[in-house]
């Protein structure tokens, strides 16, 4: 009974260890199926060493012929586990170091290119920082230039401005000078104007004396030669109404004081023919009359 006693109390101790160890239920639950306390204490180490329940149960099903072979069992079984677990076999050591070694080479193959970049770097950040002083040069020699330019331009321009502030004056008396000779024509072309149109007027009043005599010398010859119903038909076609114009009224008159009758004046008296044209045509045909 002490024995069973003690017994349990082991168990219940192993259980708390693995239960504080963070240990799931099942790996617990597993060491009462156990019923020598010393083969749960070497489980309870196995589990500490985080090897699988089923790896455990595994251990615990092979057969052995007493329990030395099985304690030796279940020793090999964590020394095994252990090694798989902690210490790499031969060929895993071996790529581990050829990875290392390979490493250094690409370390320090880095490392000298990382010489060579900063190198490069280092020149070429002096070959830019020689162009921007030169090219800061360059920019302040133009803008030196263009503000000489640019003084010469306003001094230019205020000489100007003192020139037309100068002739302002003189500006001013050529265009009141301008402006009274332009009064002075205005004024002289009226009075030609009204010279003109008094001119005109009694132009007009000439012509037309001298078209009533012409008009009496032509009815008193008329009436001589008794041609009045002649007179009447030339004044019905030609002159009562508004086709012919003055200059063609004219040319016609001047043709009947030469003694063409109506008849003769229609083969060539037309309100489009010019008086000239008139005179042609009329022409012709006394020159056809003459022929034999």
């Amino acid at each position: 009974m002490g024995s069973k006693e003690e017994k349990h109390i082991v168990i219940e101790f192993q259980k708390k260890i693995l239960q504080e160890a963070g240990c799931s239920a099942e790996v617990i639950a597993f060491l009462d199926e156990i019923e020598d306390e010393v083969f749960c204490e070497y489980y309870c180490f196995c589990f500490l060493d985080g090897m699988p329940i089923e790896e455990v149960r595994r251990i615990d099903s092979v057969p052995v012929q007493n329990w030395k072979d099985k304690i030796k069992r279940i020793r090999e079984e964590r020394t095994g586990y252990l090694e798989r677990l902690f210490v790499p076999d031969a060929q895993v050591t071996q790529q581990i170091s050829k990875l290392h070694e390979k490493a250094g080479r690409v370390f320090k193959e880095t490392e000298e290119l990382r010489d060579t970049i900063n190198t490069t770097l280092k020149q070429t950040l002096k070959i830019q920082e020689e162009a921007l002083v030169q090219q800061k040069e360059s920019y302040q020699s133009t803008l030196a230039s263009k503000a000489e330019l640019l003084k010469d331009r306003e001094d230019k321009i205020q000489s100007l401005l003192s020139e037309i502030e100068q002739n302002k004056a003189v500006w001013e008396n050529e265009k009141k000078d301008l402006l009274l000779k332009l009064e002075e024509k205005k004024t002289a072309v009226k009075e030609e104007e009204k010279k003109e149109a008094a001119f005109i007027e009694e132009d007009t009043v000439n012509n037309r004396e001298r078209k009533k005599k012409r008009w009496h010398f032509f009815c008193k010859e008329n009436k001589k030669r008794g041609t009045q119903d002649n007179n009447n038909e030339f004044i019905e076609t030609y002159l009562a109404e508004d086709t012919f114009n003055d200059a063609q009224k004219e040319f016609l008159i001047q043709c009947l004081e030469e003694g063409d009758s109506v008849q003769e004046m229609k083969t060539y008296a037309s309100a489009s023919l010019t008086p000239a044209m008139m005179q042609r045509l009329r022409q012709v045909r006394k020159k056809r009359r003459e022929r034999p």
